[in-house]
């Protein structure tokens, strides 16, 4: 058991090297290519190729796209945010920004005339279409699947905006400061949990190709689910989680007792041991670079001041 823990607990590392490779890889794909007469171009999640520009008028309905900006180019240059991001954070830097609500804002977007707008790829694919139609740039940078579309959509936000050196130093920071947050912990120590959410009478888990995922493992957890093969967002059965097991859960806040009170789940070693943890909602969806808030806060959570 201990060599296999060895071997899980060093995911993290080798989650983190594939990481950064990744991200060199991508800031080379990612980087403005020629086209026709020295106009340089980045590619969005839907192939489209977006020119390079020093772009001063920028909306932003995506919450990813929200706090990259902020550390890669000047404030006064975001116009409007997410209305998810003003609802849940509380840098003051987004006191003077306008919310906009994607779908239902698109006659607030248009009338503010950016010269370009940031997407994630829910949005109705109709309403990005009247974006285009009233001659804004679009881009979409696609799903969000934790680590693995974060760190290309710096290197993308980065390199259309022209600064890729700021977007390969925020993506640094970002790896080095997730791999230190459980950094010492031994090999041999890691706990092992998941993740699962409670609606309605569904359970709900978060797991490799999510933000929760790399949470877990950078709050120094060994991912259940995903040792068990489970991907994404599945939703499980009461037979799974039993068979499951964890004997560490994370979970949103009012959910911890509700959980263990669901039929059969008493005797799940987590509930019976009381190692069911809660992590502040917005913290812990944070798809974005709060995942290193929130893996501190998993962290602190599971193991305390120490172990």
């Amino acid at each position: 058991m201990r060599h296999a823990n060895a071997v899980n607990s060093a995911l993290l590392v080798v989650a983190l090297i594939v990481a950064a490779s990744l991200t060199g890889a991508v800031s080379k794909r990612a980087l403005p290519e020629s086209r026709g007469e020295d106009v340089r171009t980045v590619g969005d999640a839907t192939g489209e190729r977006i020119a390079v520009r020093d772009y001063t008028r920028i909306v932003s309905t995506s919450t990813i796209a929200d706090q990259v900006l902020l550390e890669i180019i000047e404030p006064s240059r975001l116009l409007a945010v997410s209305g998810h991001t003003l609802r849940t954070q509380t840098s003051q830097t987004y006191a003077d920004k306008i919310g906009v609500e994607r779908a239902r804002d698109i006659e607030t977007i248009i009338e503010l005339r950016p010269d370009i707008v940031f997407i994630n790829n829910f949005i109705d694919r109709r309403q990005v279409e009247r974006l285009k139609d009233a001659g804004l740039n679009v881009f979409d940078l696609g799903e969000m699947r934790g680590l693995e579309t974060l760190l290309p959509n710096i290197g993308q936000l980065a390199a259309v905006l022209d600064v890729p050196d700021r977007g390969e130093k925020l993506a640094d920071d970002l790896l080095r400061r997730l791999a230190a947050v459980s950094a010492g912990i031994p090999d041999g120590d890691r706990r092992r949990g998941l993740y699962v959410g409670v609606h309605g009478d569904r359970l709900y888990g978060g797991t490799a190709g999510t933000s929760f995922h790399d949470v877990l493992v950078a709050g120094g957890l060994i991912d259940v689910a995903k040792e068990a093969g489970f991907n994404g967002w599945p939703a499980y059965t009461n037979e799974q989680l039993l068979s499951l097991d964890p004997p560490w859960i994370v979970t949103n806040p009012g959910t911890e007792r509700s959980l263990c009170r669901h039929p059969g789940f008493h005797s799940l070693s987590a509930c019976r041991t009381g190692q069911v943890r809660s992590i502040e909602t917005d913290l812990l969806t944070d798809p974005g670079l709060g995942i290193v808030q929130a893996a501190e806060a998993v962290h602190a959570a599971v193991y305390g001041d120490g172990i």
